[in-house]
């Protein structure tokens, strides 16, 4: 099991990879440092089972929380399929 300093400092080092991995996935984004948000936009030739598979392992790792918005017919195939 991970001490909390540790996870704490992978948390910071997967915050500030973000605006590096998910565009490379084909996502916009903009972020507030002061509040630790930021929102994705995933445009239809954006990778989303790459995104998906990413914000689901992120969360696992408890680097991120994440909440679906409008979502669209094809993200939801594939959290159900």
């Amino acid at each position: 099991m991970r001490e909390p300093r540790d996870l704490a400092r992978s948390s910071a080092a997967a915050r500030q990879s973000v605006p590096e991995i998910f565009p490379k996935l084909g996502t916009t984004g903009e972020g507030i440092e002061r509040y630790r948000d930021g929102g994705a936009g995933c445009p239809p030739e954006a990778d989303l089972s790459r995104i998906l598979k990413l914000l689901e392992h992120g969360a696992a790792e408890g680097w991120w929380h994440w909440a679906e918005g409008r979502v669209t017919a094809a993200w939801r195939s594939m959290a159900t399929g």
